[in-house]
């Protein structure tokens, strides 16, 4: 069995645990029974709860970027491209990996872990600056700051997630997101 085989065999036996009792009420101890391997295996794969977890969300995301890009193959303008991305981000707002993400957050007190997750969380906005750069440079969007615009939509959005997940109505964010996409796309179109 190969080294990476090993790693996500104690991947999957962590998420089902993490999703069991959640990210702080997980032990390693409780991941190696779960994953068949003993406790020194699975630091020999991984230095800490920490590192599975982190291993885990880049596992996610980019599996959840290469699922979107997918889609885009056919798609021309930039305004569908982010339709997608909206349609994509729905799709995912209830799934229970987001409250992990979030307790791993709160819960962390070691900065460079932060650090980490915050880059993993933040794959999606090199991908949404380039559709939003390329529709500037092609004239579909007005000649704007791409940065500003990039992060103004990706605030927009992940702050009707945030808001929509904590009062846990999806017809509500369906229609607010699709309601923000529409503002966004008329004040950044040119004319």
């Amino acid at each position: 069995m190969t080294k990476e085989i090993k790693k996500d065999i104690i991947a999957d036996a962590a998420l089902s645990c993490f999703l069991a009792s959640g990210y702080g009420a997980t032990s390693v101890d409780e991941i190696a029974k779960a994953s068949g391997m003993s406790k020194g295996g699975i630091y020999w794969h991984f230095k800490s709860k920490e590192d599975i977890f982190l291993y885990i969300i880049t596992r996610m995301i980019d599996e959840w970027n290469n699922h979107y890009l997918a889609t885009l193959k056919e798609t021309r303008t930039a305004s569908d491209k982010l339709s997608k991305y909206v349609e994509h981000r729905i799709n995912e707002v209830d799934a229970p990996i987001i409250a992990l993400v979030l307790e791993f957050l709160l819960q962390n007190k070691d900065k460079e872990n932060v650090i980490k997750m915050n880059c993993e969380i933040h794959k999606p906005t090199s991908i949404i600056y380039n559709i939003i750069k390329e529709a500037i440079d092609n004239g579909e969007f007005k000649p704007l700051d791409p940065n500003i615009l990039t992060l103004s939509f990706l605030a927009i959005f992940d702050g009707i997630v945030l808001q929509i997940f904590m009062h846990k109505n999806k017809q509500l964010l369906e229609k607010t997101v699709r309601t923000a996409l529409d503002i966004f796309l008329t004040g950044v179109r040119a004319s």
